[in-house]
């Protein structure tokens, strides 16, 4: 990646000064959440725009987000927009993706990063090895296609993408492997203009591919090792937000709320009130949001909630065990020196 390392700066000493006030040790200071400010410059200059759409690898190392500031990396911004970004935060270092349209999204090392741009004709999926600067397009060379939202396994391998071939026929759920150049069709919709399959969602080994059914509001699981199947919904119209990277628990919401299915034992779990917005990695852990965008991180085992912050995050915003999460707020009183007044993302953390 290209930037200039330095340390990271804006973490949040609020939390540290209630306990010192309240006569908590320092040692017990040192392991309460903190929070650090992510869509700055190499520097710890903030950003001269708005930042939002974050998220992060499992180790919660790098992260990803869309800004339309022009002053977080030193080239600039060819013209005014909004442009794809990359912080690797243990050095510092801030890369921007110029041709995305979307926020990428990377493996679990950071290295592959994959998201849209226009091809030839459409707008089309691409994935970029960020170690070499490579691009290849993942829908089909000739350019003749529409690709959209893409999901990258953890090990850079497996993109899953909504294709449309031609205006007149359905969207599907494609599958590419990066390996062997290969592509294959993970849904399973019908002939039927008005049944287009969306919102694709792939473990972290690339063996399971959610997606819903915009015509009938199911939701299905793909597992692409025994060519099965499975619907996930509640039996009402339901949209997917996340599958977990171990592939066991798919999020979803609905007009009644949103809900998580364990789908090795098939229990549903409801969550009224709140929305879904993301899921950790191993599946155990839930970040919410109210009506009054609080941002909640929810054990499933135990029912613990642990407040994160105030603002809007999704899919692909926890980190593994929910270490860590990275959201975007217009907050000023997050961390230090935040005086732009604009919505930054921010990175909280468990310790």
């Amino acid at each position: 990646m290209s930037g200039r390392a330095v340390t990271v700066s804006g973490i949040s000493l609020s939390t540290a000064l209630l306990l010192a006030f309240t006569g908590t040790t320092a040692g017990a200071a040192q392991h309460a959440p903190r929070t650090e400010r992510v869509s700055t410059a190499a520097d710890g200059t903030q950003g001269d725009g708005a930042s939002s759409a974050a998220v992060t690898t499992p180790n919660g190392r790098y992260v990803a987000f869309r800004s339309s500031a022009t002053n977080l990396v030193p080239e600039g911004v060819s013209r005014p927009g909004t442009y794809s970004y990359i912080r690797d935060l243990t050095t510092g270092e801030v890369t921007k993706i110029e041709r995305a349209l979307s926020t990428p999204r990377l493996s679990a090392d950071g290295r592959w990063a994959t998201y849209t741009d226009w091809g030839s004709r459409n707008i089309n999926v691409f994935l970029s090895d960020l170690s070499t600067g490579t691009r290849i397009r993942v829908g089909a060379p000739d350019g003749r296609d529409t690709a959209s939202s893409p999901t990258i396994s953890e090990d850079g391998r497996h993109i899953a993408y909504r294709w449309l071939g031609h205006p007149d026929f359905p969207t599907r759920i494609d599958l590419y492997d990066r390996l062997t150049g290969t592509r294959e069709t993970v849904s399973a919709g019908p002939q039927d203009s008005n049944r287009d399959m969306d919102r694709p969602s792939i473990s972290g080994d690339g063996r399971r591919v959610a997606y819903q059914d915009n015509g009938t509001g199911d939701v299905w699981v793909a597992d692409r090792v025994t060519g099965g199947q499975t619907e996930a919904d509640d039996g009402t119209r339901s949209t997917v937000v996340q599958l977990s990277a171990n592939g066991r628990v798919l999020a979803m919401d609905s007009a009644d709320g949103s809900y998580v299915r364990d789908l090795r034992t098939g229990r549903v779990r409801h969550f009224p009130g709140v929305r879904v917005l993301a899921v950790s990695p191993d599946g155990q852990r839930l970040l919410t949001r109210d009506a009054d965008a609080n941002l909640t991180l929810r054990g499933l085992r135990g029912g613990r909630e642990i407040p994160v912050g105030h603002g809007s995050a999704t899919a692909g915003s926890v980190s593994a065990h929910g270490r860590s999460v990275v959201y975007s707020t217009e907050d000023a009183d997050v961390v230090p020196d935040d005086t732009n007044g604009l919505y930054d993302v921010f990175q909280w953390r468990s310790r």
